[in-house]
Order: C-alpha cells, then sequence, then structure tokens
C-alpha cells in the first residue's frame, strides 16, 4: 500500500480572517511504498478532472483552489470536490460545526469565544451543509468518486485542516518574529500526525513550498528526535528528506507548485480554502448584520485596508480591539 499525502495552506497573506493549513492523507493498494507517486486524476479519471472545460463534463474538479474559487464564482466547486472526498473517507458533516470538530483537533467553540464573529448564537447559528451545493448533488458526486476509487485502489485516510484564528495567528507571530516560522508550526503539526499514524507503511508527503527556503532538513531534525535525516534533493523547484527510526520511515518533499503534480497537494488547498472562506462568511455576515454600510471584504490587501478603516468606529461602538480582529504582516 502506498500512502499519499499532501499539505498546503490558504490565507496565509490577508488582513483578515483565519489562516488554514489543510491536509489529505490518501491511500493506494496494489502499489509499494517508495514508489513514484501515482497520477491520481488519471488513476480516478472516471470521476475526477483537473480542469473546467466541457459544459457537459460533470467530474469532480480537483485543483488549486484557487482556480476553483473566486467570490463571484462562489463554493460550488471547492465544497462538490472536498465533502465528495471527505464522504469517501467516511466524514459526512451536517454543519460548518460539525465539519471544523472532524477537520480539527482543537474545538472551535472554546476559541471563537473572544472573536463573536464566528460564534454560533441564536441570531447566528452555524451555517448548514452543504452551502452552496444541494446535498443530492454531493451524494451523487461522492458515488460516483466511490465508483471510480474502489475499482482504483484509492481511499481516503484523513482530511485534516489546521484553523488558525486572528488572536493565535497574532500571538504566535509577535512570539516566534516570524510568520513563515509560526506557518511551519502546523505544517510540522501534520508531518508529525503522518509519521504517528502512518510511518510503518513508508508515507510519501508532498508539501507546497511558498518561501524561498531550500533546507529543511534542521526544522525537520527539530521536529523529529532521534530519527535519521537523508537529503534526496535541495533544488530551486524542490527540497526532498528521508526520514527514518526502527521500522518507520518518511518521504517529505517541498515542492514549488505542488498542487501541479500532486493531487493530494491540489485536495489540501481546497480542504484549506474551503474551510476558510465557510468562516469568511460568518465574519461577513455579523458585520453585515451590526454595520450595514460597510461593503464586505474577503481580507486582502488593499480592500482590506479599506474595510479596517470603515469598520473602525464600529469596533469601538462594540468595544472591540483591533488587535482582535486585525492580523499582523
Amino acid at each position: 500500500m502506498f500512502i499519499y499525502a499532501g499539505i498546503d495552506e490558504a490565507g496565509y497573506g490577508p488582513m483578515f480572517g483565519p489562516m488554514v493549513v489543510g491536509c489529505s492523507v490518501l491511500a493506494v493498494e496494489n502499489l509499494d511504498p517508495g514508489a513514484t507517486q501515482p497520477d491520481l486524476w488519471k488513476k480516478l479519471n472516471v470521476a475526477v478532472r483537473r480542469d473546467g472545460r466541457g459544459r457537459r463534463d460533470h467530474r469532480i474538479q480537483i485543483n488549486d483552489s484557487k482556480k476553483l474559487y473566486t467570490p463571484s464564482k462562489g463554493l460550488g466547486r471547492l465544497e462538490e470536490g472536498v465533502l465528495a472526498f471527505a464522504a469517501l473517507g467516511g466524514t459526512y458533516p451536517a454543519s460548518v460545526a460539525e465539519w471544523l470538530e472532524a477537520v480539527d483537533d482543537t474545538p472551535a467553540g472554546p476559541r471563537v469565544a473572544a472573536m463573536p464573529w464566528y460564534a454560533p448564537g441564536p441570531d447566528c447559528p452555524w451555517d448548514a451543509l452543504p452551502n452552496a451545493c444541494t446535498a443530492d448533488q454531493i451524494t451523487i458526486a461522492a458515488s460516483m468518486l466511490q465508483a471510480a476509487a474502489y475499482p482504483a485502489g484509492v481511499c481516503v485516510l484523513d482530511t485534516r485542516a489546521a484553523v488558525v484564528f486572528e488572536d493565535q495567528f497574532n500571538q504566535m507571530v509577535t512570539t516566534m518574529r516570524s510568520k513563515a516560522a509560526m506557518s511551519f508550526t502546523f505544517v510540522a503539526r501534520h508531518l508529525q500526525k503522518i509519521w504517528l499514524d502512518h510511518g510503518r507503511h513508508r508515507p510519501t508527503v508532498v508539501v507546497d513550498r511558498q518561501s524561498g527556503r531550500r533546507n529543511y532538513r534542521e526544522l525537520l531534525t527539530l521536529m523529529f528526535e532521534n530519527v535519521e535525516i537523508q537529503v534526496q534533493d535541495e533544488s530551486p523547484q524542490r527540497s526532498a528528506y528521508f526520514l527514518s527510526r526502527g521500522d518507520r520511515a518518511m518521504t517529505v518533499s517541498f515542492e514549488v507548485e505542488a498542487e501541479v503534480a500532486n493531487l493530494p497537494v491540489a485536495l489540501a488547498s481546497m480542504i484549506s480554502k474551503y474551510t476558510r472562506e465557510l468562516l469568511m462568511h460568518r465574519f461577513q455576515a455579523w458585520f453585515r448584520r451590526r454595520a450595514p454600510h460597510v461593503r464586505a471584504t474577503a481580507g486582502y490587501a488593499t480592500d482590506a485596508r479599506r474595510f479596517r478603516e470603515e469598520i473602525a468606529p464600529v469596533l469601538a461602538e462594540l468595544a472591540i480591539e483591533p488587535e482582535r480582529l486585525v492580523r499582523m504582516s
């Protein structure tokens, strides 16, 4: 059995909203550990496609989330793919709360207590899922994927997402003095869980690399005590390492545009973006009720600065300290 995992994030740069680091872990039967990563788009071709060409092509799109989601396109394509793969792994969330509980080890409830723009309540219950698709659409997509995956020997072992809310984001950046180091902390948590859960099956993990860093050996050494780490590649496009200890081993590769060639990374990108946008819908609805004159924001760049200026009087009126809401750059 070949275990093939991907890690990617969404929301690293925005001024508002959470950062989410997603992870997907898939298994391919009848493929030995250490083999070359299989083309899962090809293996699941009956049900899955990469691009959006062809109006009559109803297969599930799995791609970099930036290619599947814009505010004008909505969540539909992200939701269909994420919930279909989640169902293949036995997860069937009926609400945002259930989704967060399923994918994140840290309960969301206590963490949103200081952030009412995410909290459920009588006037703003958690959104039901599916949000942008119908239940029938998700059922059909999940059934189609299942029919393709079983003969191909592909199964989903895990779908995860570490949600980093604004307060934790700011606290960690302040303490670590580096946004990149803060982000890598959550990549590390996914890697450690994959090692503990699947290390005896010699998994291959691919991480989307967004910074200019090439050398990850020192970081991996800090994460994995008493583990031998061999450098396989440290080039401009790829940094790869083989980790081993006793009967455990794992290959970790940090690749530029990893989602292009690795379906698990593309799926992790979709999980991250889907989770973030569900929470941003809550964020936008909360402020829309309290400041209907202020146009909503997706949280990025110039528009975020506009939102921060326009919302300032409302924050003062509601006694909300800006550092609880506005993320550090």
